[in-house]
């Protein structure tokens, strides 16, 4: 009680009372001029060591510079081998070809044309022709209510997802983001912040190219629902869209694809034993020439 009592009716400590009293009395002294000139050398004093240690704390080190380094080296040269590697792949595809086109033109042309649709179907060979271009964009840099916000702000997996599938849906016989040729066994993933097409990461803007009849693709994909998603995430979140038609759009190929099946179970099969004739296992995917 005798606290409170002190808190209450004494709430300025007694210092600061007696201090106030002198210096309304005039007793106190004024700091001179050498008072002051100390004070203002400590705070330089302070100011600059502060500094020198933010300096020294934030300055790289040898070790983590030469790491980084050899790790950017490593990244450079690994991309150059893939890059070279797929120019490799991309050659011998179409040599293949090539010799298959020489070799059933004479023999099958029934054969080899029902082959170069398969191709353009399963997206193994490089298509040209008419269509559209759909390309997204992340929102403008500070667009948006709070920076919790920025990662909605960017264009996500889900968002080119929902534009392929429309452009499917529309009518799309071919169709490429950023260069990569999706197939029937083509996913759009993201990890991070990055988006992977295949498991190759992609930067922005994103541009979807599909091939197909301009006019029915843009009239189509325009009363689609991916339309009405793309409006949506452009309102709330700012992404930037636009879709234009293209007289003519080359999509490269995606190499010969693997082609997975599975035989059936027979039913009359139990205890986990194997029918007669069947493979070792009965859902065993196997790949195809």
């Amino acid at each position: 009680m005798t606290l409170l009592t002190e808190v209450m009716d004494r709430p300025l400590d007694p210092g600061y009372a007696e201090a106030a009293a002198r210096r309304a009395s005039g007793q106190e002294q004024s700091k001179g001029p050498r008072a002051w000139l100390l004070v203002v050398t400590l705070g330089v004093l302070l100011g600059f060591v502060t500094t020198t240690a933010t300096v020294d704390l934030r300055a790289p080190q040898g070790s983590a510079i030469t790491a980084r380094q050899v790790l950017e080296d490593e990244i450079t040269d690994r991309r150059e081998a893939v890059d070279d590697l797929t120019a490799r792949a991309t050659a011998l595809s179409e040599e293949t070809e090539a010799l298959q086109t020489q070799a059933l033109s004479d023999i099958d042309p029934a054969l080899l044309e029902s082959l170069k649709v398969d191709g353009v179907t399963n997206g193994s060979i490089a298509v040209t022709g008419p269509g559209i271009v759909v390309t997204l964009k992340d929102a403008p840099a500070g667009l948006g209510a709070s920076d919790e916000d920025s990662f909605q702000k960017k264009v996500q997996d889900m968002d080119l997802q929902h534009v392929v599938n429309g452009l499917w849906a529309s009518g799309a016989e071919a169709i490429a983001i950023n260069g990569q040729r999706l197939t029937p066994l083509s996913a759009v993933r993201s990890a991070g912040e990055a988006i992977l097409v295949d498991l190759q990461p992609l930067i922005g803007p994103y541009r979807v190219e599909a091939i197909g009849d301009p006019d029915t693709l843009e009239t189509t994909f325009a009363r689609s629902a991916a339309q009405d998603y793309l409006m949506t995430i452009s309102q709330a979140w700012g992404i930037q869209q636009s879709r234009v038609a293209q007289s003519k759009l080359s999509l490269p190929g995606n190499g010969v694809q693997r082609l997975y099946y599975a035989h059936a179970v027979d039913s009359t099969a139990t205890g986990g034993d194997e029918p007669a004739g069947t493979d070792s296992s009965p859902a065993e995917q196997e790949s195809t020439e």
